[in-house]
């Protein structure tokens, strides 16, 4: 089941897998704005998902709006899959998978896998590439504690303290 879903907002996303990006899209030039009907395309390709996956999320963000599309995976397999309605322009790539379905991924679902951000100029007209690769993505308890100390943690035996001289 595919499902694609489209926000004016941005969205970071990211996984350990390679997904290859192949990118043609109407756009912009140099003294060309994007409008909001201009939209690009993408083909996300992914060779192998591993065991854990069984969502991807795909973010493309524009200058002026971003585009999240989610795809359901079957572990162990490979799949292909158009995106569409993307922003033209400078758009920012990214991507997550997580252990659980589309249907299930809220704003507080961790995501067991994650991309960096990639940086891709979709021009009209012309086609152009992105891999994104992801990542595991460790978990930590990362504890902090305040000492309570009323002189600033200034120490007795410091350089400003005097210091008997020797004959």
């Amino acid at each position: 089941m595919n499902r694609n879903r489209n926000y004016f907002r941005n969205v970071s996303l990211s996984t350990c897998l390679a997904a290859a990006l192949a990118l043609a899209s109407p756009g912009c030039d140099n003294a060309h704005v994007a409008q909001p009907d201009e939209s690009g395309q993408a083909l996300l390709s992914v060779d192998a998902i591993p065991d854990n996956v069984t969502c991807i999320r795909v973010t493309a963000a524009g200058e002026f709006r971003s585009s999240v599309n989610d795809f359901d995976a079957v572990p162990d397999s490979a799949f292909s899959q158009a995106l569409t309605g993307l922003p033209v322009g400078a758009v920012v790539f990214s991507a997550n998978a997580y252990a659980v379905t589309c249907d299930s991924v809220t704003k507080s679902t961790v995501p067991m896998w994650i991309s960096d951000e990639k940086t891709v100029n979709l021009v009209q007209g012309k086609s152009s590439s992105v891999t994104l690769t992801l990542y595991k993505n460790g978990r930590a308890k990362v504890t902090v504690e305040f000492a309570d100390q009323e002189d600033g943690g200034t120490d007795a035996g410091s350089a400003d303290a005097s210091v008997p001289a020797s004959d």
